[in-house]
């Protein structure tokens, strides 16, 4: 497992566990770092010290000091116009509240499943959400940021 501050700026983790004096742990886990919980490492001071890390909706800063005691593991997210063919797990949709709500009328929201079926250069984008096919345009896709599904089982023939 990997500490929170080795984490680099534009990454994301998952919370495995928050090491640390009681008192500490206990305010680390109300401010929400809590095992199974993704979080964006968005922003870093000048001096790298402190960082600013966006979970559960809001965005908060942490010393360097207090980020070391939070123990994740590097998640592998790219943006869904980045992605191959395949089963994938939404994991943010980082954009404004028009397209967050434009996405959810669609059925795309967090932990959504969904399987990119084709890989045009060009064009609409199409995915498949529960035997429903829908085409995205190119700059909508790019702000779904999405992990390969791990149960994802491809036949090579």
């Amino acid at each position: 497992m990997t500490k929170l501050s080795e984490i680099e700026v534009g990454d994301w983790a998952v919370v495995k566990r928050v090491d640390g004096p009681a008192e500490i742990r206990r305010r680390l886990e109300t401010m929400g770092f809590v095992p199974g919980v993704r979080v964006f490492v968005s922003r870093c001071a000048p001096m790298g010290d402190p960082r600013a890390y966006e979970l559960l909706g809001y965005c908060l800063s942490l010393r360097e000091n207090e980020a070391k005691l939070i123990r994740v593991e590097k998640l592998n997210v790219l943006p869904l116009t980045l992605a191959a063919n395949g089963r994938y797990r939404v994991i943010a949709v980082r954009g404004g509240q028009g397209l967050r709500r434009n996405l959810a009328q669609l059925g795309i929201t967090e932990d959504t499943i969904l399987s990119r079926g084709d890989l045009n250069k060009s064009g609409p984008l199409k995915v498949i959400i529960q035997d429903r096919k829908l085409q995205l345009g190119r700059g909508m896709a790019a702000k779904i940021m999405v992990v390969k599904e791990e149960n994802d089982h491809e036949t090579t023939n």
